[in-house]
C-alpha cells in the first residue's frame, strides 16, 4: 500500500479558493436569512454595491461575478429587480432601502 500524502497531489489555486469562499459567504448569508438577521435583499444591494465598484476599478471579471450572486439573492423572497437596485445605488446611501440592519441597542 502506498503511504503517500494524499494532500501533495492537492493542488490550492485561486480558482478553489475563490468557490470555497463563495460557497462558504452563501452558506453563511442562507444561515442568517433563516435567523431572521439579514433579508436576501440586503445581501444583493451589498454584493451589487462591490460588484459596481469593482467595475468603476476595471475589475469586469469580479464585477461580473459577483453581479451574477446579486442577481440570485434578488431572485430570493421579493424578488425585487437587479436593475432597480441598481438605478437606487446612488440614492439609498446602503439605508433607504434597508441595506444595513439596524444595530441592536444597547442594554
Amino acid at each position: 500500500m502506498d503511504n503517500k500524502n494524499k494532500n501533495e497531489d492537492f493542488e490550492i489555486t485561486p480558482k478553489l479558493v475563490f468557490d470555497l469562499n463563495l460557497a462558504l459567504y452563501l452558506d453563511l448569508v442562507a444561515a442568517l436569512e433563516g435567523a431572521g438577521a439579514i433579508t436576501y435583499r440586503q445581501m444583493a444591494a451589498r454584493v451589487l454595491n462591490i460588484s459596481m465598484d469593482a467595475g468603476a476599478d476595471g475589475e469586469t471579471d469580479l464585477s461580473t461575478v459577483l453581479e451574477s450572486v446579486a442577481k440570485g439573492f434578488a431572485g430570493h423572497g421579493d424578488g425585487l429587480s437587479i436593475e432597480t437596485l441598481k438605478a437606487a445605488r446612488g440614492l439609498r446611501e446602503d439605508e433607504a432601502m434597508g441595506d444595513i440592519p439596524m444595530r441592536p441597542s444597547e442594554p
